[in-house]
């Protein structure tokens, strides 16, 4: 969210949970619930597990 310049104000309204809950995401004081990633990831048109991790998935080779 640092990268794209987004608010934890505007982050809050996108997942619906308050300002502070946001805040601590970002602090790291805790982790958000996977359905707060869900919605940030498709309100940034970004992968969640980029979102989740900072490496972009890729597809495991067929043994």
């Amino acid at each position: 969210m640092q990268r794209a310049n987004v608010s934890s104000a505007k982050a809050a309204k996108w997942v619906e949970v308050s300002e502070d809950d946001v805040q601590f995401w970002r602090r790291g004081i805790t982790v958000p619930p996977l359905h707060a990633f869900n919605r940030i990831a498709r309100a940034l048109d970004v992968d969640v597990h980029w979102l989740c991790t900072g490496q972009a998935q890729t597809a495991q080779a067929s043994r």
